[in-house]
């Protein structure tokens, strides 16, 4: 599997990171090598999708987390705005980067909703797609999630 020009992204409701797949060749007993390293070329942290219910509700409008119903609208509409804004971030680094493939990982739960809204340019490059959250994955371990 040649790597050229991949790009890594890794998000969830409060982070995104991408990665640029930096590849190394060199000869070992004479025998050609190829190792691969991770750059990391992005982070964004959302704010939005890190704060608790509680927090997002306002006590000055007489709402609180246990009024389950208005606070169920607003885990709602929260989520889909922060998955419209992760949406626009990786869209605007695959148009940045202009890679050959994306390989992206996004939690299940929320996975086949982000995909649906990539642009289509986005959707040609993307290689693949990992439904799990890996976003505190250590980079050097984080390919092999790909393979």
């Amino acid at each position: 599997m040649t790597l050229e020009n991949t790009i890594i992204i890794v998000a969830d409701l409060g982070e995104l990171k991408a990665f640029k797949v930096e590849e190394h060749k060199g000869t070992v007993r004479n025998q050609m090598k190829i190792s691969h390293s991770l750059e990391l070329i992005n982070d964004e942290v959302f704010i939005s999708g890190r704060k608790k219910l509680g927090e997002v509700m306002s006590a000055s409008s007489g709402k609180f987390a246990g009024d389950t119903l208005d606070g169920h609208h607003v885990m709602i509409e929260r989520e889909k705005r922060t998955i419209k804004d992760i949406v626009q971030d990786i869209d605007m680094i695959v148009k940045e980067m202009q890679p050959e493939q994306v390989f992206l990982a996004f939690p299940k739960e929320h996975n086949h909703e982000l995909t649906d809204k990539l642009s289509q340019e986005t959707k040609a490059v993307l290689a693949k797609n990992v439904a799990a959250d890996l976003v505190k994955i250590n980079k050097e371990k984080l390919l092999s999630h790909f393979e």
